[in-house]
């Protein structure tokens, strides 16, 4: 700590940074599911219900691109940074492509993933909290690609918008 401290400054600092470390745990934590031991609706109902897709990080390669599905799980009560993740994606469907977005061939949802209805939507995507997923349909298949490169930008609207533009320009190039 600085040389010009004196110890009640630097306890006062070490205390606030404490602080700011248990906020923003607090904060997190209140956007994550906890994990469920025995949930007999998830190990009994649902192991032959759900298809095995697995979220990619990659954009898939153009095709014959039928519909494009933009997917915002958050909890029963999301914090502002899950506000803003789907809020934005959202709106940079509305002011980029509003034709597709009115046709129904880009579309939006936001999913409460606590909610014991949303199971098979949570088991498909493999949701375990406040996220983004991109759901291309092609040539008649699904491909899921997570965009949790987003919580990067979910304080800076321009640049949200901008990012996720070019990742859904990139998509539609297929058309």
């Amino acid at each position: 700590m600085g040389a010009g401290m004196n110890q009640e400054q630097k306890s006062c600092l070490v205390a606030g940074i404490i602080i700011t470390g248990i906020l923003i745990t607090i904060l997190f934590c209140g956007c994550i599911e906890p994990e469920k031991e025995n949930d007999e609706v998830t190990n009994n109902s649902l192991q032959n219900t759900t298809q095995d897709i697995k979220p990619t990080a990659s954009i898939p390669e153009p095709a014959n691109i039928t519909s494009i599905k933009v997917v915002k799980f958050e909890p029963a009560r999301p914090c502002p940074s899950c506000a803003n993740l789907g809020n934005f994606a959202k709106e940079t469907l509305e002011l980029h492509f509003p034709e597709d977005y009115k046709t129904g061939k880009i579309s939006y949802e936001t999913v409460n993933f606590q909610d014991p209805e949303n199971i098979i939507l949570v088991k498909k995507y493999g949701v375990m909290g406040s996220s983004l997923y991109i759901n291309v349909i092609k040539d008649g298949k699904e491909e899921i690609i997570d965009a949790t490169e987003m919580w990067n930008y979910v304080w800076d609207k321009e640049d949200y918008i901008k990012v996720f533009k070019n990742k859904l320009d990139a998509l539609k190039k297929g058309d």
